[in-house]
């Protein structure tokens, strides 16, 4: 798929890779897709950077997050988050979103 960028981040990455985001131009207009490292144990409250950051890029860019995990695909976090357990799915959530995008335009 094209403009969608695929970046693996531990815990300790997601701080500054949420704070530099903002400097980069190219991937403000780009789909993100973020894949944790499975053998990190990841809780709700280390996801809420991630859920605000995914509803900043699609209000301010349109343009979707996904996050990547098989462990938290499974979990109910009741959050607005999108999370897929393969890259696959990723990217199939990517594409309903710029359908429903383009739905609603």
């Amino acid at each position: 798929m094209k403009e969608t960028t695929v970046i693996t981040l531990t815990k300790t990455q997601l701080p500054s890779w949420i704070a530099d985001f903002n400097t980069n131009e190219t991937l403000k207009k780009q789909h993100i897709i973020i894949t944790l490292p499975e053998e990190e144990h990841w809780l709700k409250k280390d996801l809420k950077p991630l859920v605000v950051f995914a509803q900043q890029h699609n209000q301010q860019h349109h343009k979707s997050v996904v996050v990547v995990q098989r462990a938290l695909a499974l979990e109910d976090f009741e959050l607005t988050l999108h999370i897929a357990p393969t890259l696959q799915e990723a990217y199939d959530l990517i594409e309903l979103d710029e359908i429903e995008r383009d739905l609603w335009k």
